[in-house]
This record gives structure tokens, C-alpha cells and sequence, in this order.
């Protein structure tokens, strides 16, 4: 237990809460909590297999540091702690790249977020919709996490390790989809935003120019 809380306590300190008091994460909104409660699942792996009495601790805070980087060095302590499963399994680099791909998605999501909410470009239902996008995007994210926990953790479902395998792959190719999504829209909505700035800075000199008081109606 006590390494559970370490872990937690350490993804609490990482680069995504520099800053930010328990007392102002409560008060954010569904979607930002979500993105931090993400950062903790993709952490899940790690967590299981400190219950069984892994001794992953030291690794753990090569990994959170890590993740301040922007990059997971997975090969090697996540591996060695999948040893209730089979070694073909073990080695299967799929795994290691799905939680690769959703950390880049709630990183993403949390700096695009940010920008589009303070550009002032967007305001009312099309922020609620960008929120909504997003937060849809993050449950997905959290069903493929939850569902490779699952698959990878002995005991927790009766597959053969072909079966094993071919879920892994299917679950790649739903984070895959996941990231190509949070890249898209991210990119089409800071493109919209940009446009509409330029659009509004181009008439507020266009105003001064002809010597009308820009912030006149």
C-alpha cells in the first residue's frame, strides 16, 4: 500500500500539477479532472503489479521523471513486472506503445485546451463543445487503458495468448485512432482560432487606420 501512495504522491508532484494545490483541483472542471485522473491510469500497470510486491519504486521515479520530459523509457522495469504473464506477452512492445499514445493524448489535450480557453476566440457552446470532444476522447482513452490492464494482468481473464496478443493489437489500433483524433481536431480548431484573431486584430487596425476608436461598436 505504502508504495501505491508514492506512486500517487509522485504522479501528483510531476509536471502536469507543478504549481496547483488539491484544493484547486477540486475545483476544476470534469474535463481537466478527467485528464489528471488519466495521467494516473496510464500509471495503472505500475500500481497492480507494486500490489503484488514488485519492487518497482526506484523505477517508478525514473519514470515520473520521465514523463516531465515528454517521453516514457518503458523498455526494461515495465517488462520485468509483467511476470505473472506470459514471456511472449511480456515482450509484446504493443503494450508499451498504447500507454506511450495516451499519455501523449492527455499531454496534447491539456496544452490545447489551455491555448483554445485563453485565445479568446471561443466562447459559450463552442468552448462546451471543444470540452465535450475532448472529454469524449479521454473516456475512450480510459476504456482502452482499463481493457489492457485487464488483458495483461494474470488472472483477470481466461485468453490464450494468441487471444492475448490479438486484443493487444485491437487496442492499439483504438489508441492509434484516439491520437490521430486529438491531433486533428486540436489542429483544426487552433487553425480556426488563429483565423479569427488574425480577422479581429486585421479590422481593429483597419478601424485605427481611418481614425475610428477601435473599441468603439
Amino acid at each position: 500500500m505504502k508504495k501505491i501512495l508514492i506512486v500517487l504522491l509522485l504522479i501528483a508532484a510531476s509536471s502536469s500539477l507543478q504549481a496547483q494545490t488539491f484544493a484547486e483541483w477540486f475545483q476544476q472542471n470534469s474535463t481537466q479532472k478527467k485528464y489528471l485522473l488519466q495521467q494516473i491510469a496510464a500509471l495503472q500497470v505500475y500500481i497492480e503489479y507494486a500490489q503484488k510486491g514488485y519492487k518497482i519504486a526506484k523505477e517508478g521515479l525514473t519514470t515520473i521523471g520521465n514523463i516531465t520530459d515528454g517521453e516514457f523509457n518503458l523498455h526494461g522495469v515495465f517488462f520485468n513486472s509483467l511476470r505473472m504473464v506470459n514471456p511472449e506477452i511480456k515482450r509484446y512492445a504493443r503494450v508499451a506503445d498504447i500507454i506511450a499514445l495516451q499519455v501523449k493524448v492527455v499531454r496534447d489535450y491539456h496544452n490545447s485546451y489551455n491555448w483554445l480557453s485563453g485565445s479568446d476566440a471561443f466562447h459559450g457552446d463552442e468552448l462546451d463543445y471543444i470540452q465535450r470532444a475532448y472529454g469524449r476522447l479521454l473516456d475512450n482513452c480510459e476504456a482502452v487503458i482499463d481493457e489492457l490492464t485487464a488483458v495483461i494482468t494474470d488472472g483477470q481473464l481466461d485468453m490464450k495468448d494468441d487471444e492475448r496478443m490479438a486484443r493487444i493489437d485491437k487496442l492499439y489500433a483504438r489508441m492509434q485512432d484516439n491520437w490521430a483524433f486529438c491531433k486533428s481536431f486540436g489542429n483544426q480548431s487552433k487553425t480556426l482560432a488563429m483565423a479569427r484573431l488574425r480577422e479581429k486584430n486585421e479590422a481593429v487596425t483597419a478601424r485605427a487606420l481611418h481614425g475610428i476608436n477601435p473599441n468603439q461598436p
